[in-house]
């Protein structure tokens, strides 16, 4: 009888991590119900990742919407705003130029501008202003530095928000949204500490419209199986978020397609992308 059950767990594991390329060749063009997996398929895959040892800590996970390719661009920066908001009206910050940009120098201040739009800072100053910072006011600080340096686009949601020993601050995340799924690769990162904000990255991706027509996605419970298929973990693994949107490399490019994906963060902190058409893992 184990014998049986043995095989029985191979070979749905089998069907299991192979049915994403069923999908792209057999069902393109079916409707989204075509996609989902029946509430034994389900319980199969929920049985074969409880005997590997993988915990699915996510309430409710439901099956994905059919999305279509995204095209995107850069968000290009004012320089002269972001100077001024950086530094103020009357600095005068010493320049010089970098293979994609410009690197700005005044006191202990560093701002770098690249032609795409990226902004790079950093405050090496070193006196504490907020002794006994908490993650409130961190995020509190950060919504103020934003609003009076950056361009925070409407919407853009604060993501997360870690703990950072060395500097006893907090890494604030933001992430920008197009019709509720996530754009990966267009955020802000900021490193609040009790000597003010130390560190920010900026880095927006602009949402120009859909392409083509919508499509299926595999399910999360698919792309979960594919992950840990790839992860190399001595400890237990644990599934701690799954998320539905886009994710792109970054490409020297006016504008281009961005596919669907399926995002899967473990308890380690690592994550991973699975395309949301294919099943394949993204780099």
């Amino acid at each position: 009888m184990e014998w049986k059950k043995a095989i029985t767990i191979l070979v749905v594991s089998f069907i299991l991590l192979n049915i994403f390329l069923v999908f792209n060749l057999w069902f393109k063009e079916k409707p989204m119900a075509e996609f989902e997996l029946t509430s034994g398929q389900q319980s199969e895959i929920k049985q074969y990742l409880m005997e590997r040892g993988v915990i699915l800590k996510v309430d409710d996970l439901k099956e994905g919407r059919p999305q279509s390719l995204l095209e995107v661009s850069f968000q290009k920066v004012d320089e002269k705003k972001a100077l001024e908001s950086f530094f103020g009206k009357k600095a005068l910050p010493q320049v010089n130029k970098t293979q994609d940009g410009r690197m700005y120098t005044f006191e202990k201040q560093q701002l770098i501008i690249t032609d795409n739009g990226f902004i790079t800072y950093f405050n090496n100053e070193d006196q504490i202003i907020w002794p006994n910072l908490t993650k409130e006011q961190a995020e509190n600080e950060a919504a103020n530095f934003i609003k009076n340096h950056g361009n925070m686009p409407a919407n853009a949601v604060l993501d997360k928000v870690t703990y950072d020993d060395k500097s006893q601050g907090y890494l604030l995340e933001y992430v920008r949204y197009h019709d509720n799924f996530f754009i990966d690769n267009s955020y802000v990162t900021m490193l609040v500490t009790p000597s003010g904000i130390k560190t920010y990255y900026q880095c927006w991706l602009k949402p120009l419209g859909y392409v083509g027509k919508k499509r299926g996605v595999i399910s999360p419970l698919t792309a979960i199986m594919r992950v840990i298929n790839e992860v190399q973990a001595e400890n237990q693994i644990s599934i701690t978020r799954v998320q539905q949107g886009y994710y792109s490399k970054l490409y020297d490019a006016n504008r281009w397609q961005v596919a669907p994906v399926w995002k899967i963060e473990l308890n380690d902190g690592d994550i991973y992308y699975v395309n949301a058409y294919t099943g394949e893992m993204e780099q």
